[in-house]
């Protein structure tokens, strides 16, 4: 069942944040547990709750509460839930690494700078990873010993995009603003009318969301400390193995309870006459939801809207 109420003294809750090991409970749950409840324990009040002789379902398999739990779970992540996530990691020689498991869409891709904070990146709209057939020397595709395609592991265009000793990739610095008379630099006489999303130096990405990974450019390639932070959208159930693990604000939880209602009596002729019903509750609890974590700072907001009031020269 899903605690309503503390499970640990002050100390045990502490212990293992201070690092006393003596009084860190075997079942701690983690700091700020008690404003989640696990998807596990919200199965097992709803068919406590819901299904049973008189009440809103008379009979449902287990089964099927856990797929409409993990399913309003996924909807919830996306739509109402803090489901971001954030990854740091150090990009290596490839220039190139996997999206996590549970990567559902990004939100933004950034450049760990000296001082910790994190410097924006932008997506290069004109890359992709096609697939690249393999040819021979007379271009015609080679084939394995079950007669299909033999596809390289990466894209001609994907290797130029990464490829630091190829001249278009050159990166544009202060000081090359000055040397008109170069003949080496492919941007000579161009920087006017030139396109603002191509002019940055900090480098760019692709993300081949079917191959899974996120390619960078040349302009990383060298770095001594390339760590490189995604921020991306979670469906909420990366550790669907264990439901325990899988938590939901307690704010939206009654939220979730109605969708599980909702989308287990549509399918049932004994209460599919009730659906419309329950249809309109869940929608307004999904609503309240939204609300209650919208999490909007007065203060803050009014900071952030006092630099908006700031003229912008251009």
């Amino acid at each position: 069942m899903a605690e309503s109420r503390k499970i640990y003294t002050s100390q045990q809750y502490y212990a293992n944040f201070e690092g006393d090991a003596g009084n860190t409970p075997a079942n701690f749950k983690g700091l700020g547990y008690y404003s989640r409840t696990s998807l596990e324990d919200i199965i097992n009040n709803f068919i406590v709750a819901y299904i049973g002789e008189d009440k809103a379902l008379a009979k449902v398999p287990r089964y099927e509460v856990d797929f409409w739990a993990q399913r309003g779970m996924q909807e919830f992540s996306y739509d109402i839930l803090h489901s971001e996530k954030s990854v740091e990691i150090e990009l290596g020689s490839t220039l190139q690494f996997p999206l996590p498991q549970d990567y559902v869409n990004y939100i933004k891709v950034s450049q760990v700078g000296e001082d910790g904070k994190k410097d924006i990146l932008l997506p290069s709209r004109k890359v992709d990873n096609p697939t690249a057939p393999l040819q021979d020397g007379d271009h015609n595709f080679l084939y394995d010993s079950e007669g299909e395609v033999q596809v390289a592991a990466k894209s001609t265009a994907i290797t130029r995009f990464q490829d630091p000793n190829n001249p278009a990739n050159r990166t544009r610095s202060l000081e090359d603003n000055y040397n008109y008379d170069d003949d080496d630099f492919p941007y000579l006489n161009k920087r006017y009318g030139s396109n603002p999303e191509d002019m940055s130096g900090a480098g760019t990405f692709f993300i081949d969301n079917e191959a899974g990974v996120i390619f960078f450019d040349s302009t990383f390639s060298g770095r001594p400390d390339n760590l490189i932070i995604l921020d991306y959208i979670s469906d909420g159930i990366a550790d669907n193995g264990d439901l325990s693990k899988v938590y939901v604000p307690k704010l939206a939880e009654d939220a979730l309870y109605a969708y599980m209602l909702y989308n287990l009596s549509k399918l049932r002729p004994s209460t599919v006459q009730l659906a419309p019903l329950y249809k309109k509750e869940a929608s307004s609890k999904m609503r309240n939801a939204k609300i209650r974590l919208s999490n909007y700072k007065l203060e803050e907001m009014a900071q952030v809207l006092r630099g908006k009031a700031k003229w912008i020269k251009h």
